[in-house]
């Protein structure tokens, strides 16, 4: 990795952290590496998807175990928040090795970043930390349903770039939002002319709707739970056999499952 990614994910390493950092609970404020490295995923991919699939940072990430992983991201963990003077607490864990947590309160630091990383990355990271701060379990849920993880499979780079559809569907926004601003050049008169257009168009509607909402509903009679009733239904259960007995077994899917319409398309239910 050269010294410019170096220097990519060192800021925006230390920026995560100084963003903890902003937070009013002192426990909030204290993040493992799992959280480092997922949030810093989640910054990749809003710079992504302005420009075109290509990372702010450009290291490779990898789909591994249950979500997205950078080797490089993690080796730069340490150094990069030792050069801020970040705090490091290790706490002894019956599970897995050392219970890593880092920490910083520094202003200036969060100011100085916030103002030199790109605006996508800081809105990322500014928007997810505070909503999922040391939640790990609810991190991970999000990271793992993000679009780029469901059109990969396990040990796979991950790919930024977006879908055909997905691109026309940036391409119609971008075209709204400058129709909405060629409104903003109309004049007063025509403002109103289509103000009034529109509020025509909504109180046909509501009659419209009224009417249907006048219209005698026909109403089903309830059944009678009498004998003749209760034996219907005893013949409905007698027709559908045996109750199935709970067995135990091994279910294998094959591994084109992770490349499966299911797990991306917005489409399929």
């Amino acid at each position: 990795m050269d010294e410019p990614e170096v220097g990519k994910i060192d800021r925006l390493l230390q920026f995560v952290l100084a963003t903890a950092g902003q937070e009013d609970d002192f426990e909030d404020r204290q993040l493992g590496p799992i959280h480092l490295i997922k949030y810093a995923y989640l910054a990749d991919l809003a710079y992504a998807e302005e420009h075109s699939g290509e990372t702010f940072t450009h290291i490779p990430w990898k789909f591994h175990h249950f979500g997205p992983w950078s080797a490089e991201a993690y080796s730069r963990i340490d150094p990069a928040l030792q050069e801020v003077g970040a705090t490091c607490k290790n706490t002894p864990s019956r599970y897995e090795g050392d219970f890593t947590r880092w920490s910083i309160v520094d202003d200036e630091l969060y100011r100085r970043l916030g103002g030199e990383l790109p605006s996508s990355v800081v809105r990322s990271v500014k928007h997810n930390v505070h909503r999922f701060n040391r939640s790990t379990e609810d991190l991970l849920h999000f990271v793992y349903t993000t679009r780029p993880m469901l059109r990969a499979r396990p040990e796979e780079i991950i790919d930024f770039t977006l879908p055909d559809s997905l691109a026309k569907k940036l391409i119609k926004a971008v075209e709204q939002i400058s129709k909405e601003a060629d409104e903003e050049k109309l004049s007063f008169k025509q403002k109103q002319r289509k103000k009034l257009a529109r509020e025509q168009f909504r109180a046909a509607i509501l009659q419209r709707l009224g009417e249907k909402m006048k219209k005698k509903r026909v109403r089903p009679s309830p059944p009678r739970h009498d004998d003749v009733y209760f034996e219907g239904i005893r013949v409905l259960e007698s027709l559908a056999g045996e109750n199935i007995k709970p067995e135990k077994g091994v279910v294998r899917f094959s591994d084109d499952i992770w490349k499966s319409k299911a797990r991306f398309d917005p489409d399929l239910s």
